[in-house]
């Protein structure tokens, strides 16, 4: 014996009858059964304070309709009983069971699509807002980069508040699939929903270089970026006269410039302090390093020539360095914050030039670049 009768038909799971309508066409409704279990759920949304909307939501995910049906069986109306309740509010603007079939097919061929004050009213019936009423049709807001820069940072906040390792897990993974500029603009969006109350650039300029320590920790130094074995400089000596260079880019101007200095390192421990001797230019620049071979860690500030293209204006930004075995040179990357707050980077490097800072030595080295 079958469970259907013939005018009934499993789909997806669900059981569907069907009735003749005016054209003689039929028209799927949901069973008994299936009915039932559609008012239960909508009474359990509801007890946990679930608005219209989201009830529809998991009727669009559970039974693959859309918005539109799904708030009209939210609410266990067929469509005649839609149309009854809307012919009860506007008597005078009179609708069927075939108008909201038509509006519930829109998009597709045989849709048609509800005018402005067909959606108002639709709401009204709803209890919802005309816009949830088109949330699954002509959605481009994953065009904005805005909107998807929000959709991101909500996702990772997501992951980083659970403290299940899974979650961690998914956090760790998604943060490998960016690149650094993406991560970059992600920030930037982040502080930028700080307002004003807060040094926004001092804020991520120490939680950059706090990350960067930390990537500089002796519990991470086993972790290699090769299988080649890395040298350890023990108990080095890096006070004296330094060469700077670094590479920078011009947005403004189309291209890549080099910036060079003469700079007197004084060593506390694992602590140095860089300050630039005197430029030919008048450009300052003073870094800050905490340095656990291989790797030197943290921070510069450069004030530009007074008299250059820069007018004297002053950039800050984060720094690390591999150091050689020999303790005589270090090379790696910076990042900084531009004038439009865009994030740029590139290569650094320092090269020793005498371990003396005497007064005499400095002198020699005044006004060289």
């Amino acid at each position: 014996m079958s469970l259907f009768n013939r005018d009934t038909l499993l789909v997806g799971g669900i059981g569907l009858s069907f009735r003749p309508t005016e054209t003689g066409r039929p028209m799927p409704t949901a069973t008994r059964s299936t009915r039932q279990e559609q008012r239960e759920l909508t009474g359990k949304l509801r007890a946990e304070r679930k608005m219209w909307p989201e009830v529809a939501a998991e009727f669009c995910d559970r039974y693959g309709v859309n918005v539109r049906a799904a708030l009209r069986m939210a609410r266990d109306w067929s469509q005649r009983d839609a149309a009854d309740e809307w012919n009860k509010r506007w008597p005078n603007d009179p609708k069927t069971f075939k108008n909201f079939s038509y509006w519930e097919l829109w998009p597709g061929p045989t849709g048609h699509a509800p005018s402005l004050e067909v959606l108002g009213r639709l709401a009204d019936l709803y209890e919802c807002s005309a816009a949830d009423l088109v949330s699954d049709v002509a959605d481009f807001r994953t065009r904005d980069i805005a909107y998807r820069d929000n959709k991101q940072l909500a996702q990772l906040q997501s992951m980083i508040q659970p403290a299940a390792p899974s979650d961690l897990h998914a956090l760790i993974a998604r943060l490998e699939q960016m690149d650094v500029n993406e991560l970059a603009r992600l920030t930037t969006s982040w502080s930028d929903r700080l307002g004003t109350t807060s040094s926004r650039r001092a804020l991520l300029l120490k939680l950059s270089a706090g990350l960067s320590l930390a990537a500089a920790s002796p519990a991470l130094a086993d972790e290699q970026v090769s299988d080649a074995p890395v040298e350890v400089v023990h108990d080095a000596h890096f006070e004296g006269i330094w060469h700077s260079r670094y590479i920078y880019p011009s947005t403004s101007r189309g291209k890549e410039f080099v910036g060079e200095h003469h700079m007197v390192f004084r060593q506390n421990g694992s602590r140095l302090m860089g300050q630039s001797l005197p430029h030919t230019t008048g450009s300052r620049l003073r870094i800050e390093l905490a340095a656990e071979p291989p790797v030197a860690t943290g921070t510069w500030r450069e004030t530009t020539s007074p008299d250059g293209y820069y007018r004297g204006a002053a950039y800050h930004g984060t720094l690390q360095l591999v150091i050689d075995p020999s303790g005589r040179k270090m090379r790696g990357m910076w990042l900084g914050f531009a004038k439009d707050f865009q994030i740029n980077s590139g290569q650094w490097e320092l090269t020793w030039q005498e371990g003396s800072t005497s007064k005499t030595v400095q002198r020699r080295y005044h006004d060289k670049v």
